[in-house]
């Protein structure tokens, strides 16, 4: 799996490709756990067009960061979700704790920047 992040104004933005499974998980962690903490990030867009494979450590992972971001008071959003990722998200409670955009622009509604 590939993780592509960027920061610009204000917002943390993660590209995800590749699978989001198993031992994934750990590396995808540590990776962007550090840098929201780092940064007191309050609003981070995640982009699932790229990722292949998700299941419920996957789910569960993102959960976890929206936690993490909401310490702050922040958001999370998930953003270009392909069809089999959707599929996904359909049997969990992923909604629940992240919101979910078109795409990255229209995340900018969701922190109402």
């Amino acid at each position: 799996m590939n993780t592509d992040i960027d920061y610009k104004r204000n917002i943390l933005y993660v590209k995800l490709k590749g699978v989001l499974v198993g031992n994934k998980i750990e590396k995808f962690e540590s990776e962007l756990i550090p840098i929201i903490l780092g940064l007191n990030a309050r609003y981070v867009t995640i982009n699932l067009s790229d990722i292949e494979l998700i299941d419920k450590r996957g789910i569960n992972s993102l959960i976890k960061i929206s936690n993490i971001v909401n310490r702050f008071k922040g958001k999370v959003v998930l953003c270009d979700m392909n069809n089999y990722v959707k599929d996904n998200f359909k049997h969990s409670d992923i909604f629940d704790y992240c919101y979910r955009s078109k795409n990255e622009k229209t995340s900018l509604g969701v922190f109402k920047l």
